[in-house]
């Protein structure tokens, strides 16, 4: 099966974690007094972080190159490091593309306090949020709201009414464009593709219980993106209970983007919203945010941007949190 493969943003991820603090009680008089931090070097906590990824499952299991150190940034907590590192490796979903990881490594007195890791794929645009197979659509149809649906082309007639069929793990759907210039001047038969698009379903000739399901589309995705249409990412920790995500444009001049979006607390959605963010650029990026934060709790950013044409151009996840509450010991 050929599949053209598209470059998004590569994520990159910038985590701080909130100061740790602890007391211990004097063994001789009683009263509780600052705790003995392990003095551990920076050099000593790097090894401690690049021991930690290597021992990584997806390192160990799909790794293709050595993990470099892409940051090092000194916490304010004392003997406190953090560290990002960066490898790629396999893709477990699809083993003919090549993702990007980065780990971001929190060493606290020679111990690792916290990690997170981000996954992501270099040349491959991955299957956009919300979106769906060609087979999970006709299993479930949902009818006449804006659905992303993948699969491979065939039988295309580019001329006079544009369409095709579209395949996916043994079913077919056929597609009828909307506008025929939307993107099908640039596939033939056999690409892989995205299609924007809404489902109708129509009675088929001599068959009056029988539906047949047609795909009104819209947009038609296969080519690459351009450097002015990748987006990279950052994610911060901006006070003690708000975590920001921002998506970065490339291009310096200021766009207008759809952006679907989904934050869960765990494994619970605390926001989910699309939305068109105005006058983007790399100065003023678009900006996710999520406050009341709670330490301990892992945060899970789906974002998910278009252009204004609709033309997708980042689908990125991004995991952070706060690490774990030290316990004060009495």
């Amino acid at each position: 099966m050929k599949k053209y493969l598209v470059l998004p943003a590569i994520l990159m991820i910038i985590c701080s974690v909130s100061a740790f603090s602890g007391c211990t009680e004097n063994s001789e008089t009683g009263e509780n007094g600052p705790a003995e931090f392990n003095e551990s070097s920076g050099e000593e906590s790097w090894q401690i972080a690049e021991a930690y990824v290597k021992n990584l499952d997806s390192y160990r299991e799909y790794s293709l190159t050595e993990p470099v150190l892409l940051e090092t940034q000194t916490l304010q907590s004392p003997y406190s490091w953090q560290f990002v590192y960066e490898f790629d490796l396999v893709s477990e979903k699809d083993p003919g593309v090549i993702d990007t990881a980065t780990v971001t490594v929190t060493v606290i007195e020679g111990k690792v306090v916290d990690a997170v890791s981000v996954q992501g794929s270099r040349y491959k645009l991955g299957i956009p949020t919300g979106s769906m197979g060609v087979d999970s659509l006709l299993e479930k149809p949902v009818y006449g709201a804006e659905t992303f649906v993948y699969g491979t082309v065939s039988e295309l007639e580019k001329t006079p009414d544009a369409s095709f069929k579209l395949n996916w793990e043994a079913a077919i759907l056929e597609v009828q464009m909307v506008r025929a210039s939307a993107g099908i001047e640039d596939i033939e038969n056999g690409d892989w593709v995205i299609v924007t698009g809404s489902l109708k379903a129509e009675k088929e000739d001599g068959n009056e219980s029988g539906k047949k399901h047609v795909l009104l589309a819209k947009m038609v995705q296969t080519e690459d993106l351009s450097e002015g249409e990748i987006f990279s990412s950052e994610m911060v920790q901006v006070n003690e209970e708000a975590i920001v995500v921002h998506e970065i444009p490339g291009n310096a001049t200021a766009q207008t983007y759809r952006v679907r979006y989904e934050i869960k607390e765990d494994d619970r959605t605390v926001a989910a919203a699309e939305e068109l963010f105005e006058n983007i650029s790399p100065e003023n990026p678009i900006e996710i945010r999520v406050d009341d934060v709670k330490v301990g709790s892992t945060y899970t950013f789906g974002v998910f941007i278009r252009n204004i044409e609709g033309r997708i151009l980042s689908d990125a996840e991004h995991v952070g949190g706060f690490g774990e509450e030290k316990v004060s010991q009495d």
